[in-house]
């Protein structure tokens, strides 16, 4: 039978990784929508816009899965390295994934792109909060870092 690093115990801390990172990620999306809608306008009862809280309810999920998916990776991505680059790249690269299809949307829906701009940097702010939230996680120990044991 084959060893693997992937054991239970792995496992749990990567949903634990996971679970923190898409809370954090929808807190962050929740605070830039309602900086961006501004709390007075947000329809609170009005049954006209019940598609709007639809497609709200659709991007916080989106946003959630994205976080969860995003933990996981940065955690075993980065594992127990110390470089900054590495890390920045994860961040980097889930908020090209997830920037670069909203503003592939924006060209598809309208001429006008600078919104859906603005939704790609939204992207990046979520993923660099959730990296210094796990980062500071890991630091105190309440994740553990992904390891590898050494092959002998």
């Amino acid at each position: 039978m084959e060893h693997t690093p992937f054991t239970p115990q792995e496992r749990v801390e990567s949903l634990k990784a996971g679970g923190l990172s898409a809370g954090v990620a929808t807190f962050v999306f929740a605070i830039l929508l309602a900086i961006n809608e501004g709390l007075a306008q947000w329809p609170i009862a009005d049954s006209r816009l019940i598609g709007s809280w639809i497609s709200l309810s659709g991007s916080l999920v989106s946003v959630a899965i994205s976080g969860l998916l995003f933990g996981v990776t940065y955690r075993y991505a980065i594992r127990q390295d110390t470089n900054p680059q590495l890390k920045s790249g994860v961040v980097l690269a889930f908020s090209l994934v997830r920037g670069l299809a909203q503003v592939d949307t924006g060209f598809g829906i309208t001429d006008t792109v600078l919104p859906f701009v603005l939704m790609a940097v939204e992207s990046w702010v979520v993923f660099s909060c959730d990296r210094i939230v796990l980062d500071q996680s890991l630091q105190r120990g309440w994740l553990k870092p992904f390891v590898i044991p050494s092959c002998a």
